[in-house]
């Protein structure tokens, strides 16, 4: 494990490596990963690392990414560009589709990006799951459903997109990967099983302008926090380690053809309230500077159902308030050993 983590971190990497799952299934397997760099990437092959090293396993990651990075015994980093053809010469047992623009200020500045990274990838990577009979593991988001409903919405709901905004592009391109996926399933019987995650957060080297994360980085900093609307958003959220526990029990579990949402369980809160409490960890306050801003989501109330993933023994194993209180530990940490 990398020297350099802090405490917090590497229990919570040892915490989701012991969870009683199948992990025999990718004992001595490949596993291919786009987004291999990317925050749940890098959390997703913490945790290969971890049981290698402890149990032995061999299971072999390939991270794709336009980054690149330094191989080691159990990973081979391959700087590659998912929107072209991807091709590899040995065995491929699994391939997971994480790459892609994932927050507001991406979307914004690169939207015809956002939209090619992830279609493209997608096509080119189930080419080459066809290719390599390999299970496939799309990496959905909450955002598929659109503007929300009142009630918490299960993996039928279909949702409303406004399809003339520009911010729409990751939304739609998500929806597109989920149905390309499913063509693949029908016209060459992939094996491929669906990821729709929360929001999630956590201690992210790179810098993120989601909400959640935005106010995050002023409360390390010691500035009050800044709420841009009237934080009255009801929405669903999932601490990092949650969304790679839930990852790797639909990589390991998940039905053929299903989707399933990864969420934490719901406090509810709004974001006003999530707010408030990120400021009361630094003795902070809230300033609200209300502005409209079409990079924004539209969404007042998006909540997750997670009944479909508990079914098959998933749960999270940390609120979103101790999500948060960890964040804040393991950046203040961070930034005092920089």
């Amino acid at each position: 494990m990398d020297k350099k983590m802090t405490d917090l971190k590497k229990e919570e990497i040892k915490v989701i490596a012991e969870l009683p799952y199948n992990w025999e299934k990718i004992k001595d397997k490949t596993v291919l990963i786009s987004g291999g760099t990317g925050f749940i990437g890098t959390a997703f092959i913490d945790i290969i690392k971890c049981r290698n090293q402890k149990y032995g396993e061999n299971t072999k990651v390939i991270s794709l990414s336009r980054r690149g990075g330094k191989s080691s015994e159990d990973l081979e980093c391959i700087k590659a560009n998912v929107e072209q053809p991807v091709q590899y010469d040995g065995k491929i047992d699994y391939i997971i589709h994480l790459a892609s623009n994932t927050h507001p200020k991406q979307y914004a500045e690169d939207p015809v990006g956002t939209i090619m990274t992830n279609i493209c990838g997608c096509d080119n990577l189930l080419k080459l799951a066809v290719e390599k009979k390999a299970r496939f593991l799309l990496a959905s988001s909450v955002e598929i459903y659109g503007q929300g409903t009142e009630v918490p919405m299960d993996e039928k709901y279909c949702g409303y997109i406004d399809c003339n905004l520009a911010r729409s592009g990751y939304n739609e391109a998500k929806r597109t990967c989920e149905a390309l996926t499913q063509s693949y399933r029908n016209a060459f019987g992939v094996d491929a099983v669906i990821a729709r995650f929360a929001r999630v957060f956590g201690a992210d080297k790179k810098h993120d302008t989601k909400a959640m994360s935005q106010f995050m980085d002023k409360a390390v900093l010691g500035e009050d926090i800044i709420l841009k609307s009237k934080g009255q958003q009801r929405y669903s959220y999932c601490y990092i380690a949650d969304a790679v526990s839930g990852l790797f029990k639909l990589l390991l579990d998940g039905q053929d053809g299903e989707a399933y949402n990864i969420s934490d369980d719901d406090e509810g809160l709004t974001l006003g309230e999530y707010a408030e409490y990120i400021a009361s960890l630094a003795n902070l306050k809230v300033r609200y500077e209300i502005e409209n801003n079409e990079s924004v989501s539209k969404a007042t109330y998006a909540l997750l159902d997670t009944r479909k993933i508990k079914n098959i023994g998933w749960e999270p194993q940390y609120s979103v308030k101790d999500g948060l209180k960890r964040t804040y530990t393991i950046k203040k940490e961070t930034l005092g050993s920089m």
